[in-house]
């Protein structure tokens, strides 16, 4: 009996390795697809303000530096009083150094508060016209290198794309409403030359009894989905498993999407993010 179980073992293990070594043949090598993860756990052991916007940076630049793209941009929409933006502005400085990828910043907000609420679909119920007000000028002494834009989306968002900004690769969705979401979504709709292929984007209106797929964000990116076809925004599927386990218990791991630029020339080029092998990276990583 023993005998017998040795050789199943045997025979296992041989199988095993054999399986091993034709993977290793074929499969790109781990250098290639680790950095996100390696500069993702970096930069959350210093326990940064935005640990949501450690992880979209620091992805956003590993596929412009697998795609060769030296510059890119990142966005919060929605400032407020600027604790997201300046934690943005120190996680794309430490992701720029550990990638070589320069990243410029840009903080999109009215300067004045929440617009009023147009209707139902702004979720009124939740949401007052003047919350969450700027001290502009106190805002501005803190900023290191990020740049304010201040206005209406509506206004600022089309000056945006026609100043020709480096390619978009993470947008941080915070604007509250649907109608100003709505219009912050023109973003996607740019030339090729402003976006990555793939843009990591976090929307932190979604989650909770009032929200819904009829209402917010939820809507504007149902929508956006509905009126084009070469260009969706998709909620990452699995990000639970692709995170730090400490920060797996955290809601804005099922408050990232990713807008998929279909008709982008780059779309289809090799990028290093091999599904299974980004998994167990993370996994076996666990950056406890």
């Amino acid at each position: 009996m023993v005998k017998k179980v040795v050789r199943v073992l045997v025979r296992t293990a041989r199988t095993w390795l054999h399986e091993n070594e034709a993977q290793t043949e074929t499969m790109p090598q781990v250098e290639q697809y680790a950095p996100p993860i390696r500069w993702c756990a970096e930069i959350l052991r210093q326990k940064p303000e935005r640990p949501n916007y450690a992880w979209g940076v620091t992805h956003a630049a590993a596929l412009a530096q697998a795609l060769k793209i030296g510059h890119i941009s990142v966005i919060e929409l929605g400032v407020a009083g600027g604790n997201g933006l300046i934690a943005l502005e120190e996680i794309a400085q430490r992701a720029s150094e550990l990638s070589g990828v320069d990243i410029s910043i840009y903080g999109f907000d009215s300067g004045i508060g929440l617009p009023k609420p147009t209707d139902y679909r702004d979720l009124p119920n939740h949401f007052c016209e003047g919350w969450f007000p700027m001290d502009t000028e106190k805002l501005r002494r803190r900023l290191a290198k990020a740049k304010l834009i201040l206005g209406p989306v509506e206004d600022t968002i089309p000056k945006f794309i026609d100043s020709n900004p480096p390619s978009i690769g993470f947008i941080a969705f915070d604007l509250d409403l649907y109608s100003s979401t709505k219009h912050a979504l023109r973003l996607l709709e740019g030339d090729e030359r402003l976006l990555l292929p793939r843009l990591y984007c976090y929307f932190d209106d979604i989650l909770g009894f009032t929200y819904s797929k009829f209402t917010g964000e939820l809507l504007a990116i149902s929508e956006f989905n509905n009126s084009h076809a070469m260009r969706k925004i998709s909620k990452i599927k699995g990000m639970r498993y692709l995170v730090p386990r400490f920060c797996q218990p955290h809601c804005w791991v099922e408050q990232f999407y990713m807008a998929h630029i279909f008709d982008h020339k780059l779309y289809g080029e090799y990028d290093g993010s091999n599904p299974q092998t980004t998994l167990d990276l993370a996994s076996d990583a666990a950056i406890a």
